[in-house]
């Protein structure tokens, strides 16, 4: 899982330097997706605690981690910021552990590598979560992603997105994402997704190829504030 909001440029880089797709040898740090399924409606403190806990790792990790945060109503609780297509995303990620327990606030790192449920503070959140995070973002990763073209023309949505395949291998089946955000207040809801958007299939990466994909008319009910693009086996 390779997440970004990355702006490199790889014209003129040196052909030694590690971040040149043109560089058998080049690979980069990892970037850390984290993905929080909160509601904000609950009266109790616990999901407050938990992005408060992500900023205080934004804050310690700055861009080797991106934060996605999705909305979910509870039975007593209903959150103006949920979506259906969130709560499937939910039931897929809880779906791959067992015991698969439910409840918010709930962090998944890249995926459902790793996962961080429940807060009895913001301290606990976050002791939790750093150790996992210190190992992922020193691990070498084989791909960069930069955001490309960006239009809004008030109610469509075209992105483009441009991957770079590092180091000496091929990579096949992946899938490019994007997710929208809003920055709602700088309180708390600083990272909302608006929506899951369509996926773009890339069959094959060869060593060293920068492909440009296109997001293309996506409609939106909003301008988002930000996008993340991600890598995903599925």
């Amino acid at each position: 899982m390779i997440a970004a909001l990355l702006f490199l440029s790889c014209k003129d880089i040196p052909r030694d330097n590690l971040l040149d797709p043109g560089n058998p040898n080049s690979y980069r740090q990892s970037v850390v997706l984290l993905e929080a399924f909160v509601n904000t409606a609950n009266s109790y403190p616990y999901n407050q605690m938990a992005l408060a806990a992500l900023d205080s790792i934004k804050n310690q990790y700055q861009d080797q981690v991106v934060i996605v945060e999705y909305h979910r109503s509870a039975p007593d609780y209903q959150d103006s910021l949920d979506s259906p297509v969130f709560e499937n995303l939910y039931q897929k990620y809880v779906g791959a552990f067992s015991p698969s327990q439910k409840g918010v606030p709930d962090i998944f790192i890249n995926g459902t590598g790793s996962r961080v449920q429940g807060a009895s503070s913001t301290q606990n959140v976050f002791h939790r979560l750093n150790p996992l995070l210190s190992d992922l973002v020193v691990e070498r990763n084989y791909f960069t992603l930069e955001p490309g073209e960006i239009k809004w023309d008030g109610s469509k949505l075209n992105a483009t997105c441009l991957i770079a395949r590092l180091g000496d291998q091929p990579a096949e089946d992946l899938l490019l994402k994007m997710v929208p955000l809003r920055q709602i207040n700088s309180a708390s809801l600083k990272r909302v997704a608006l929506d899951l958007k369509k996926s773009v299939s890339i069959a094959q990466l060869e060593a060293g190829e920068i492909s440009t994909q296109k997001f293309g008319d996506i409609a939106l009910d909003e301008k988002p504030d930000a996008l993340v693009f991600y890598l995903s086996s599925d």
